[in-house]
């Protein structure tokens, strides 16, 4: 390898890095912020042990829960959901991945591909996801982050999990969640290869509208992303100063 291209892939790294310290800080700005709402049963405490806690088990995709909240919310932000609902959404789209835990770690840190029943194991995370928040109490406030734990890796043209469901059956949250998980799935570094640049991640995102993801969450994904700078390769634009 010679130098120039050496130097070209460090380059590449920190600019990641920066992309990764800078939705962590805007991300913590959202907890933050969201301590002030007080009917969610979840304290924003607990919430963020659990991710921190699951996060743990896996060092490859640290921040993957807390990226993927902030992507949705911004998304929501741009369909122009209400503040307060965006914060109760935030951290519904926190906890999409919690059923993790319950995944053993011979298939959750296996780096080759998964056989069919490593495969079944992995994706019963939505189901326990589910059946963990289904349980906390009141129940009806727990309702959307359920969903959004159960349905998130649905599709719309019926080809994804748990149970192969279609277009609007879709909970309109969790095809939020989806497009945000699906990007940063795509953008993260593996043990096994490296994720791909922002802007290429949001053209398959768009290639996949209609099939896999919900063509208005598509296009309000696709308009924040350019508003951030992310289509652009230059520096991330946050609205907000971390004090």
């Amino acid at each position: 390898m010679s130098d120039i291209q050496q130097l070209k892939d460090e380059l590449e790294q920190l600019e990641k890095r920066n992309r990764d310290l800078t939705l962590l800080l805007e991300s913590a700005f959202e907890l933050k912020s969201g301590l002030t709402s007080m009917d969610h049963p979840f304290p924003i405490n607990v919430i963020h042990s659990l991710v921190i806690a699951l996060d743990s088990r896996d060092p490859y995709t640290s921040g993957h829960s807390s990226r993927v909240a902030l992507y949705s919310l911004w998304i929501a932000r741009e369909l122009g959901i209400g503040e307060e609902e965006c914060k109760h959404f935030y951290r519904s789209a926190l906890m999409h991945d919690i059923g993790k835990i319950g995944v053993p770690d011979r298939v959750l840190l296996k780096t080759e591909r998964l056989n069919d029943e490593e495969f079944q194991s992995m994706i019963s995370h939505t189901i326990i996801g589910a059946r963990i928040l289904s349980n906390v109490e009141p129940l009806e406030r727990m309702i959307q982050a359920t969903e959004v734990a159960k349905y998130h890796h649905e599709k719309m043209d019926g080809s994804g999990y748990p149970e192969g469901l279609v277009g609007e059956s879709i909970p309109f949250y969790a095809r939020i969640v989806a497009v945000a998980d699906a990007f940063d799935a795509m953008t993260t570094d593996r043990p096994y290869s490296l994720g791909i640049s922002c802007q290429d991640g949001v053209e398959e995102i768009v290639r996949c509208k209609g099939s896999h993801f919900d063509p208005v969450v598509v296009e309000a994904f696709k308009n924040v992303m350019q508003v951030r700078n992310y289509l652009k390769g230059g520096d991330i634009d946050s609205p907000y100063i971390f004090e």
